[in-house]
């Protein structure tokens, strides 16, 4: 398997190994949240579909239960994911280009170089990648939450 060599999409001595563990423990943070989030809003709408009976612990069926559409229980739960796509384009701006600007100015030889688009290559690709990453996970966690939604509700009590 051929390694990707990443440093050719950073400036300069930007540590890449740090930034993809910074991106991976804000993926690991945001779906633990979602995952909290959701999975509370779920088990309390569930709950809600039932009564239970006075004869025993076995839980009835309300005849008028109701699921609440899956975009109220989900409501902020892939917020995070969103916060941390943006955190990465910030970081675009605030260190990936901002070493361009700082310092011994060297955007102005960057201008210069034969490859017209290296130091926008070399100052966004990277971030952008890690906004990217970050909302195909939350479509896939979203996916996955659909997924367990259709699998709990009982049918009749679909929206």
């Amino acid at each position: 398997m051929t390694r990707i060599d990443l440093s050719r999409y950073a400036p300069p001595g930007t540590n890449i190994r740090q930034e993809i563990k910074v991106l991976c423990a804000g993926l690991f943070c945001a779906a633990c949240c979602a995952v909290l989030v959701y999975g509370i809003a779920l088990r309390q709408a569930y709950a809600d579909l039932f009564e239970l009976s006075y004869l025993g612990v076995e839980r009835v069926l309300r005849p008028d239960a109701v699921m609440p559409p899956f975009d109220v229980l989900l409501h902020r739960g892939l917020w995070l994911f969103y916060l941390l796509a943006l955190g990465a384009l910030a970081n675009a701006v605030l260190f990936h280009l901002s070493y361009y600007t700082g310092g011994s100015k060297s955007i102005y030889l960057m201008r210069r170089l034969p490859q017209r688009w290296e130091l926008i290559r070399r100052a966004i690709t990277l971030p952008l990648l890690g906004a990217a990453i970050c909302l195909l996970s939350a479509l896939a966690l979203r996916l996955l939450f659909l997924g367990v939604y259709y699998l709990i509700t009982p049918p009749q009590c679909l929206p």
